[in-house]
């Protein structure tokens, strides 16, 4: 159960190393607070004078936004792939040039 935990906070954190930058300045600093600096609902209620309930609803649809954008751009997707591909490359696994290729092609 711990480790799905850790995978969502990385899951979460991933979507917004690419698409925080799309968020406004207030679902910006709610995300740093609670993902990068690890303050709980309740810190981060009462530093900024507003509800638990009103963080984790700001949380739930930043969150949602990010899925969103990943949904339509599949930027982290392609990342993955694009760095499958140069794994592969690197440990000299046999891939058909033209599969490559059109792998690079796709996401650029």
């Amino acid at each position: 159960m711990e480790n799905k935990v850790i995978e969502k906070r990385e899951e979460a954190i991933a979507l917004y190393d690419k698409y925080g930058s799309l968020l406004t300045d207030t679902q910006k600093e709610v995300f740093s607070d609670y993902y990068l600096f690890d303050l709980s609902l309740s810190e981060i209620a009462e530093n900024r004078g507003i509800s638990r309930a009103a963080i984790s609803d700001n949380l739930h649809k930043s969150l949602e936004k990010l899925s969103e954008y990943e949904s339509k751009l599949h930027l982290i997707e392609k990342d993955e792939q694009l760095l499958s591909l140069i794994e592969s490359v690197k440990n000299n696994e046999a891939l058909d040039k033209n599969e490559a290729l059109d792998i690079i092609k796709e996401n650029l």
